[in-house]
Parts: structure tokens; C-alpha cells; sequence
């Protein structure tokens, strides 16, 4: 689904989904680069080394799309909001709404799907160049425009569905209790936070695609023995059939006991040898072993607490000021929804530089983790090689991007790093793999 309807989608579930949705995205680590960015000119160690990545025009040029659909996305986003609440499309959406519903619970369901498919038409334009114009103008889709756009009719369906009884249910508390509504949407986020994260594995990730078990079996065994010296037993490793959609590499950990694994795009096993892929699941190993969901979780609800409560304040200042115009006297009101979707959006786009500065440290911890666990230092440098010339990503990016946009450190970091870092060859402890200290 599109970046602007999976916020919206997020974003109207009265704050518990926007919430949700979010946490659970954030709780999925992955080893994909972070978005492509400006060029830069830093000659690194590892590039006079021949571990540097040749930053060809065309991954300057996406680097240069990619950050202006970034920043621009967000603009054209909030100015859909705003059409949606000084036109009067929420007031008629709303009134519409109340027509067919009868009662509040189910007018709030219904303007939900309503607002979620105007909101879809309006940003299609921009959702059709950056998710299917842009990589195939960079040769990194392998999907049809019918097949994208099947893909992303199943994904809004799955939204409205997953989101309309949730926004139902916040805006019921938003009337309820207009002072502390916030407090308790925000406690309502982690246990529904906690219920996607287990379902969406098991439930809404194989309507896009096929997930198995790991078919090569020497590789396997590998990791299986790997993942043991990580202390991690039973563990589950997937492999998904990627390439049907993209051409670019990742991996990643999602999920919650029944449903935790490891799963490895099958464009990500065609493309790196043995060792790169050890590399890889040493990284996801970390994750597991160290419990990145639950911290990331845990720091990403002590953020929102302040966000609910600022945005309660926001809400009602802008309802005071805006409402009567646009059709509403009372945040709990349906077609005050838009008016929520634009004060969450703007304060998660300005909190981006907090949020992602929290998952570069995880990353790089990550990283460590699977340097002092495989010792196979060459192997991750050249996997991040990939990752950057498969996704054609500039790996150098401008500090200032890099800190507002990237959830992992850039590749020419992670290239440096993975090459230099050796504390076993100094007689120095592990920071992250406590197995190899003894």
C-alpha cells in the first residue's frame, strides 16, 4: 500500500491505530538500506580497499527522486487532509455516514472506509510515481501496473477492515471522556499494538506472498547450528518469494511468539553467496537475542505518551478555532478525523529524527552482534555492497538526511565498520555476543 494511505490508515484509528500501526512497524528490523539519498564525495578506507561502492549517476538520480518523494509526499499528504476538511468532503462524508449507520458506532465505521478511499483517489497520482513510475524507471520492479495495483486494492481493503472497528471503538472514547481520552487511547495502544504484530505474520503478509520454510538445506543446517551458538533453539527461518514484486534485497524479524521468525526475501538468497548470508542472519539473530521488538516498543510508547497528550491539546485548540467552519464542534466527531490525520502526521514527520535515531542504534548493535557471532567480516561488507547496488542507493548520504531519514546507519558506515571491527584479535570482550567471551 501506499506511504500517504498507510499513515492515514494509521493515523485515523483515533490514535490507538495510528499508534499501532506505527509500533508495529517500528518493531520489525530489517537489514534493508536505509532510503536512498544525496550523493556525497567521502573517499572512505574501505573504498581504497576495494570495498567501496561505485555511485553511478542512475543511484544519484534516485537518491535525488527519492528524497524529494520523501519531503514532498508529506506536503502533498497534509494538503489532502486539508482539501478533505475546508471543502466539505468530511461534512458530506459524515452526513452520509450517519445516513446509512444510524449509530455512532457504525457511522464511524463507515466514514472510515469512506475517508480511507477518498483519501486513496487523491493521492494516487503520487502513489502510482513513487510506487510503481520510479522503480521501473530504475529497473527495480518486477511487477505489472494490474498486478500493483491488485496488490494495493488488497492492502486498502485489509486497512479498512483491521482499521474501521479500531476508529470506531477511539473516537467512542474520544466522546466519552473529553479530557482524558488521550490517556486512554494511549493505554489501548500496546496490547493492540502487541495483537498486529502477532497477527499480521500469520495473517495479512501471506495474502501478498508465499512464505515457506528455507528450502536449501546445507544452508539450513548452517544457520540452525548458527542461531544454537546464538542461543536461540527452535528458531523458525522463512524465505518469500520477493522477486515476484522487486528486485532489490532484504531480510527481516518480525513478529510475537507464535508467530516471531526470521524471513529472507528470495531475491536477498539469489544474490549473496554462503557467507553473506551467514552475515545476514547474524545480524536478525541479534535482533532476537537481544530483544529489539520489546525495546523498541517500550521506547516508542514513552515517546507517544507525550505525543497523545500534546496532540489532545492540539486537537481541541484546532476544533475551537476550525470546527465550526468545517462541520464539527467535538474531536469525537467522525469528520473531525481528517483534522486528527494532519496534527498526528505533522508530529510523527517532526519526531522522525527521534524515532530513527533509536533504530540506528539498534541497527548498529545489530551489526555488532553478528560481527563477534560469524567473524566473517569481508562477507558483511560485501553483503552491504549489495544492498546499495541492489536497491541503488547512494551508500554516503548528507549527515543531515541520514539523521532525519535513515532508520539504519548508512552503508558506507556499516562497510567501515564491518571491515575495522575486531575486538577478538585485540584479546578485548564482545559488547553484544556473549557466547564468544568465554
Amino acid at each position: 500500500m501506499n506511504r500517504f494511505v498507510t499513515t492515514v490508515l494509521a493515523v485515523t484509528g483515533g490514535l490507538v491505530l495510528l499508534s499501532a500501526m506505527s509500533l508495529a512497524a517500528r518493531a520489525q528490523t530489517t537489514v534493508e538500506p536505509a532510503a536512498a539519498a544525496t550523493p556525497s564525495e567521502t573517499r572512505t578506507e574501505a573504498a581504497r580497499e576495494g570495498f567501496g561502492v561505485e555511485v553511478t549517476p542512475e543511484m544519484r538520480e534516485h537518491s535525488r527522486i527519492r528524497n524529494i518523494l520523501y519531503f514532498g509526499g508529506f506536503f502533498y499528504g497534509c494538503a489532502v487532509l486539508l482539501i478533505i476538511l475546508t471543502s466539505g468532503l468530511s461534512r458530506r462524508m459524515r452526513d452520509l455516514a450517519a445516513r446509512l449507520g444510524k449509530k455512532p458506532f457504525v457511522t464511524t465505521m463507515i466514514f472510515f472506509g469512506l475517508f480511507t478511499i477518498a483519501s486513496a483517489a487523491l493521492t494516487f497520482p503520487l502513489d502510482w510515481y513513487s510506487g510503481f513510475a520510479v522503480p521501473h524507471q530504475f529497473d527495480l520492479s518486477n511487477q505489472t501496473f494490474a498486478e500493483w495495483l491488485v496488490e494495493g486494492l488488497k492492502a486498502l481493503g485489509i486497512g479498512i477492515v483491521m482499521g474501521a472497528p479500531l476508529v470506531a471503538l477511539a473516537m467512542t472514547a474520544i466522546r466519552e471522556s473529553p479530557r482524558k481520552w488521550w490517556l486512554m487511547l494511549w493505554a489501548g495502544t500496546l496490547p493492540i499494538t502487541i495483537l498486529l504484530i502477532v497477527v499480521i505474520p500469520l495473517v495479512v503478509d501471506p495474502v501478498f506472498n508465499k512464505f515457506e520454510p528455507l528450502r536449501d538445506q546445507k544452508l539450513r543446517a548452517d544457520l540452525l547450528e548458527l542461531a544454537s551458538r546464538a542461543g536461540i533453539e527452535g528458531g523458525r527461518v522463512y524465505q518469500v518469494d520477493k522477486s515476484k514484486q522487486t528486485k532489490t534485497l532484504n531480510a527481516y524479524v518480525n513478529g510475537i511468539g507464535p508467530s516471531k521468525r526470521i524471513v529472507m526475501w528470495d531475491t536477498l538468497l539469489g544474490k549473496m553467496n554462503h557467507d553473506e548470508v551467514m552475515f545476514v542472519m547474524g545480524h536478525e539473530m541479534g535482533h532476537y537475542v537481544m530483544h529489539h521488538v520489546w525495546k523498541l516498543l517500550a521506547f516508542t510508547m514513552v515517546v507517544l505518551f507525550f505525543v497523545f497528550f500534546a496532540g489532545s491539546r492540539l486537537a481541541d485548540a484546532a476544533v475551537a478555532r476550525w470546527g465550526p467552519k468545517w462541520g464539527f464542534t467535538s474531536p469525537g466527531d467522525p469528520a473531525a478525523i481528517p483534522l486528527l490525520a494532519l496534527i498526528l502526521s505533522v508530529m510523527l514527520f517532526l519526531l522522525s529524527p527521534v524515532f530513527n535515531a533509536n533504530t540506528r542504534r539498534v541497527e548498529h548493535q545489530a551489526d555488532v552482534f553478528a560481527l563477534e557471532l560469524t567473524r566473517m567480516n569481508e562477507a558483511g561488507a560485501r553483503a552491504f555492497i549489495k544492498l546499495a547496488e541492489e536497491s541503488k542507493s547512494d551508500p554516503a548520504p548528507h549527515r543531515l538526511i541520514e539523521l532525519w531519514r535513515y532508520s539504519h546507519p548508512a552503508l558506507y558506515r556499516r562497510i567501515d565498520f564491518a571491515l575495522a571491527y575486531r575486538p577478538w584479535e585485540e584479546g578485548k570482550p564482545n559488547q553484544a555476543w556473549r557466547g564468544g567471551d568465554s
